[in-house]
């Protein structure tokens, strides 16, 4: 399959070849399930603002000094606001990880507590802070997803790619994989969108 799929797509615009390379990786299916919780937590009313306003970018460029490979990454506006990566370990296992950004404000609302409490109370999750939003790191391990996953992160990450998609249009558009978006789109939402690893053919 894998070889069939690259010279099928030597032909293809950029994006579509690396849409069918990331088809060939162990990890495609969480990628894809990971994606549709994204966007659909995140995104209002996807399907008309796709790529016009909000994009995904399949196999985002990747310094050669940076350690992990970013699988796939979504862009609202002018800003990226969500990624998702895998690391090589050093025994040679592969590991996901991720980060979304979110609107400070509503975060700590939500979570009544300001972000220096969060950082103190999530030891398995890093954490950044910009004027006026917060960027969440998690890795696929015990400890950081159940971590991750019991943050009020969504309500916050809708208010900021709302905010920005109001601002402007998606830089990113012409790098947008329609491709990988489907699966954003498709009406479905799993129940564990970390947990699949099952890559779809």
């Amino acid at each position: 399959m894998t070889g069939q799929t690259r010279n099928d797509a030597a032909a293809l615009p950029l994006r579509d070849t690396r849409y069918r390379e990331l088809e060939t990786y162990p990890e495609f299916g969480t990628v894809t399930e990971w994606l549709h919780d994204y966007v659909q937590s995140s995104v209002p009313n996807p399907k008309m603002g796709e790529r016009e306003y909000w994009a995904v970018v399949c196999l985002p460029f990747t310094s050669e000094a940076d350690t992990a490979q970013r699988l796939c990454s979504v862009h609202a506006g002018a800003y990226e606001t969500a990624c998702l990566y895998v690391e090589t370990m050093p025994d040679g296992q592969r590991r996901l990880g991720g980060f979304v950004t979110v609107d400070t404000a509503v975060f700590e609302r939500d979570a009544g507590t300001d972000v220096a409490g969060l950082e103190a109370a999530n030891p398995e999750l890093r954490f950044r802070t910009q004027p006026t939003t917060t960027t969440i790191w998690w890795t696929d391990t015990a400890g950081s997803r159940e971590q991750f996953d019991a943050l009020p992160w969504r309500p916050a990450a809708r208010h900021l790619v709302t905010e920005l998609m109001r601002q402007g249009k998606c830089l990113e558009a012409s790098n947008h994989s329609a491709q990988l978006a489907r699966f954003a789109q498709a009406d479905r939402l799993p129940a564990d969108p970390l947990q699949s690893r099952t890559a779809e053919s």
